[in-house]
């Protein structure tokens, strides 16, 4: 898996066309002289730039995946390349701010997208990025906070994480002035941005799937551990789902995330198949309980029986689900490297004073096995292609971050 891909910056000439056709339709409007009128100054940096074309409603039912939602528009054109002042923060070669990316986890190829893409981003802006992961222990990731304090680095980025044992040490990162962003950490601090996978949606639409796959009737072992933010949110989504389809029942819960979450994982599927012989279906909030929930049906000799659903997609996923007679038949997600990418983009837009959204969501797609096959996808770059929904995020863009990226090379 190549750790940098070229992603075309989302085009904001449109923008420009709607600007145009409201002056002309200004133009015709009859001549009134109003008795008073308020002078508003216009917005002329956008904190967003419009997204790659996603699919259609109609053309995603039609090709088996379906995109969440699509990117607004920004409020304004961007100024010349060449007339962009790039804040004093970035202006110095000399000189790079420096961002902590403080991870709770790192196995699995989620994670190694995800830092792939925030390192990529932090190239093309000029940002030393220095990268720690605690491997799921708690008292880790905190040692690794407060030494990025004691730093004093510009910015920090808190990707996962429990909240209530982060949220004391971020406050005194943010005492210290070191700006902060969170990636799928619910952390409720008004000063530090959230983003997240909308991870309810992502919740609601491989539940939803499911359940219409089966009828809405039928056994479920459910594989999650709570605890875990964007886990937590996917779990809200399934009890609801249940709600909704009276006649599918839960009968096993289990899941494990450690330093070999597929591995164990596979191994407690294993004894839920055994103890709930009428199950048919597993749904797993997260891509490497999939892949060891397939790992354990398919040594069973079960493949043919079970429908497994899970979260998140990366190459390796994709060769699983289409692999011939594979069990996994649908997934959602959203590009890890993407968001990774969003991560250093708001910390960067802090450092430099821009105004940042303090809940930035990114949209996630429903991908299904027939769309893969019927697409010969066997990549996520391919899958990129086939649907620019997974593309480069339109959040947190400004003149300046377009031409950094331009000076450096995207």
């Amino acid at each position: 898996m190549s750790s940098r891909r070229v992603i075309e910056r989302p085009s904001r000439r449109w923008a420009q066309a709607l600007i145009v056709a409201a002056l002309a339709l200004t133009a015709c409007q009859p001549d009134v002289t109003p008795t008073s009128a308020p002078t508003v100054a216009p917005t002329t940096t956008p904190t967003a730039a419009p997204a790659t074309v996603a699919p259609t409603e109609a053309a995603t039912a039609e090709s088996g995946a379906t995109a969440a939602s699509t990117a607004e528009a920004p409020t304004a054109t961007a100024a010349p390349v060449n007339a962009v002042e790039i804040p004093s923060p970035f202006s110095d070669v000399n000189a790079k701010p420096r961002v902590a990316l403080v991870r709770e986890l790192s196995d699995g190829s989620f994670f190694e997208r995800y830092l792939a893409g925030a390192q990529a981003q932090a190239e093309e802006l000029g940002i030393e990025l220095l990268d720690s992961s605690a491997s799921g222990d708690q008292a880790k990731q905190i040692a690794n906070l407060e030494t990025a304090i004691q730093q004093r680095v510009d910015a920090i980025i808190i990707d996962h994480g429990r909240a209530d044992a982060l949220r004391p040490v971020v406050q005194q990162a943010l005492d210290a002035g070191i700006q902060v962003v969170s990636f799928d950490s619910a952390l409720n601090l008004p000063q530090v941005p959230e983003i997240e996978q909308d991870d309810l949606l992502i919740g609601q639409l491989i539940a939803r799937q499911l359940a219409v796959d089966i009828g809405g009737a039928g056994e479920v072992i459910y594989v999650n551990v709570n605890g875990f933010a964007p886990l937590d949110k996917r779990d809200r989504s399934w009890q609801d789902i249940l709600w909704r389809y009276p006649d599918i029942k839960q009968v096993a819960q289990v899941g494990k995330v450690s330093s070999s979450t597929a591995a164990d994982t596979q191994a407690q599927v294993e004894a839920a198949i055994k103890a709930n012989p009428n199950a048919t279906t597993i749904l797993t909030t997260y891509d490497e309980f999939a892949k060891g929930a397939v790992q354990a049906v398919t040594q069973a000799g079960l493949a043919d029986k079970y429908r497994i659903y899970g979260v998140d997609i990366n190459t390796d996923d994709i060769q699983v689900i289409t692999a011939e007679g594979s069990p996994w038949k649908a997934t959602v997600a959203t590009d890890s490297y993407s968001v990774g990418r969003l991560s250093v983009r708001a910390a960067a837009a802090l450092i430099a004073g821009e105004p940042v959204d303090r809940y930035l969501l990114v949209p996630p797609v429903l991908v299904t096995q027939d769309f893969l096959r019927q697409n010969a996808i066997s990549d996520i770059d391919g899958l990129v292609k086939a649907l620019p929904a997974l593309g480069e995020s339109p959040l947190v863009w400004f003149d300046w971050i377009y031409k950094l990226t331009d000076q450096n090379g995207s």
